[in-house]
């Protein structure tokens, strides 16, 4: 499976903040907006065509981990 890199620009003093903040819940970032970016992907894609993409992802690589949240 090919990863395709999301970049944004935020205030840097709000991600220090964030980062101190998502530390002691022993969480990142990055895992809070894949989480985050799998629930809009939920919303967005329909079941029968999530459910086609996972298919193919599982035969291409073996099963796809969906974050634990989901």
């Amino acid at each position: 499976m090919k990863y395709l890199e999301i970049k944004i620009k935020y205030p840097n003093s709000r991600i220090r903040a964030l980062r101190s903040v998502l530390a002691k819940k022993n969480t990142t970032i990055e895992a809070e907006m894949q989480d985050v970016l799998y629930q809009i992907y939920k919303k967005n894609v329909k079941p029968d065509v999530r459910e086609f993409i996972e298919e193919m992802e599982e035969q291409a690589n073996g099963s796809f981990k969906k974050p634990k949240s989901a």
